[in-house]
């Protein structure tokens, strides 16, 4: 899989973190889950290393996950849910610090931005269904006058 850079304008940095950002929202990364590692994810989306980096920072700064040194990232589990892998030192027994709550006009851009993002995608999908939809009526069209010819 490759981001789609070619219909995207965002930094490629942005696409991971929505990517990131839509598996934790819809459950397919539940609190406490580990980040797919920085390795998997160029290899998945063909970046490097500083494009990934830069994605998990952004992910932090929003406070939708934190990082275990030695140990990867994590998702973060939202206010009022226990904390358990949260607060699991670090190898060396530090704890990483908590990153500031991003407000709610914060949170409230950043899910319709990838709204917006999705229905980019699925329009971009069916103006390619259209587009093939008019290439077969055409040649339908082609064989008929054919046959009546």
């Amino acid at each position: 899989m490759t981001l789609p850079l070619d219909r995207d304008h965002r930094p490629p940095y942005v696409q991971v973190a929505e990517y990131l950002r839509r598996q934790i929202q819809t459950g397919v990364l539940k609190p406490g889950d580990q980040i797919p590692p920085s390795r998997e994810l160029q290899e998945k989306f063909g970046i490097a290393s500083a494009t990934v980096q830069n994605a998990f920072r952004m992910l932090k700064n929003e406070g939708l996950i934190y990082g275990v040194q030695g140990r990867g990232s994590f998702v973060r589990r939202p206010e009022g849910e226990p904390e358990q892998a949260q607060d699991e030192p670090a190898e060396e027994g530090v704890l990483e610090s908590t990153p500031p709550k991003p407000t709610p006009s914060e949170t409230r851009y950043f899910t319709l931005a990838m709204d917006v993002e999705e229905l980019k995608h699925e329009l971009a999908g069916l103006k390619q269904d259209m587009a093939k939809m008019v290439t077969l009526m055409q040649k339908m069209a082609d064989h008929i006058d054919e046959q009546e010819s």
